[in-house]
């Protein structure tokens, strides 16, 4: 991993909901038009252009984008950890019942514009981490970042999830990827399993969560993307989709892309 951060877009020509996508790492969810309903708790929250969606690692969302003639918004994905000292700096200036959205400002939305323009591939790891741990220090400050990181510890399940969305086509078998880890395969089941999850759940998450990102950047065939995917069967995947988010990729597609 050459990168401290990713940046992934999100669009919508009409409503686009889903339900139960599983955030693999820290990421502030920032909308650019439009809207995002998010499901919280027993709440229907509404997030817009002038507030920033933080989530955590190992959230699992459901909402509904939002489109006032389109939707777009831009998520980024955090690789690299802020320090213990951050974390209590966010925590004094925490407000009661925090919620996980924090209301954005002209500050903030330069440093992700910032984050966003970047060539990550002419930046090195150190110039990258100094940048993200800017946008850490304005959210500290604002008592949010700890809402972002409840633990400055990265888990064995966000490891292995982006060592497969690497290459999410690929097999994958269980004994390969723990032999990739130089562990055992017993260990990295008790691993997963004191994390609350499994290897065949990961996988299937990741692989799902590429598909989604193939979708939005134009890919429309669904054959080709079962194959992108990892799946065989164009069925199976289909299947596997609808199961995850709730509507079918062929259904997905369509709020992309104005038919």
């Amino acid at each position: 991993m050459n990168h401290q951060y990713k940046v992934t877009l999100f669009r919508a020509e009409q409503p686009q909901k889903l339900r139960n996508v599983k955030l693999h790492s820290p990421s502030i969810i920032q909308i650019i038009t439009g809207s995002k309903r998010l499901h919280w708790r027993d709440s229907a929250l509404d997030v817009s252009h002038s507030e920033l969606l933080l989530c955590e690692a190992s959230a699992s969302l459901s909402f509904e984008n939002l489109p006032q003639g389109r939707f777009l918004s831009r998520m980024f994905s955090f690789y690299c950890l802020p320090s213990d000292a951050m974390i209590e700096l966010s925590k004094s200036h925490a407000q009661r019942n925090p919620i996980p959205i924090v209301a954005s400002n002209h500050a903030l939305q330069d440093t992700l514009n910032a984050l966003f323009l970047f060539d990550q591939h002419n930046m090195s790891k150190e110039t990258q981490f100094y940048w993200v741990n800017g946008l850490y220090q304005q959210l500290a400050e604002h008592g949010a970042l700890h809402c972002l990181f409840t633990s400055v510890n990265t888990t064995f399940s966000q490891r292995l999830s982006r060592y497969l969305a690497d290459a999410p086509s690929e097999e994958h078998s269980l004994d390969a990827v723990a032999q990739h880890f130089a562990i055992s395969r017993s260990t990295m089941i008790r691993k997963l399993k004191q994390e609350g999850t499994q290897y065949r759940q990961v996988l299937v998450d990741v692989r799902l969560n590429h598909a989604l990102h193939l979708m939005q950047d134009g890919q429309n065939n669904v054959a080709m993307l079962a194959q992108l995917c990892g799946y065989q069967s164009e069925g199976r995947f289909s299947q596997r989709f609808k199961g995850k988010f709730g509507l079918t990729p062929s259904d997905y597609i369509k709020t992309v892309v104005v038919q």
